[in-house]
């Protein structure tokens, strides 16, 4: 954020910044996934459970679907656990 609150930089750090200045949310989590298979059948393993996600799971940003996901790519999901369902935002580098 810059001297007069606006909030600048990459997408995943706009995220960030917005989430710090609103406050913690308990029903969101965010979290790594590693990319099983690629789009369009899209599957992604989070957590340390390694809980497997399809694309009935999945919402994919624009962002990450551009930049294309490959097997063994890491990426930045947002759950939510009200719906169940995992933002795909970015890749993780």
């Amino acid at each position: 954020m810059d001297k007069r609150g606006r909030i600048e930089g990459s997408a995943a750090s706009k995220l960030v910044q917005l989430m710090r200045q609103h406050g913690h949310n308990k029903d969101v989590t965010i979290e790594l996934g590693e990319v099983l298979a690629p789009l369009p059948n899209l599957q992604i393993r989070i957590g340390t459970d390694e809980i497997d996600l399809d694309m009935d799971d999945l919402i994919v940003s624009q962002t990450a679907a551009n930049g294309g996901l490959a097997v063994g790519d890491r990426v930045i999901i947002i759950g939510d656990d009200d719906s169940q369902l995992y933002f795909v935002i970015d890749k993780a580098v």
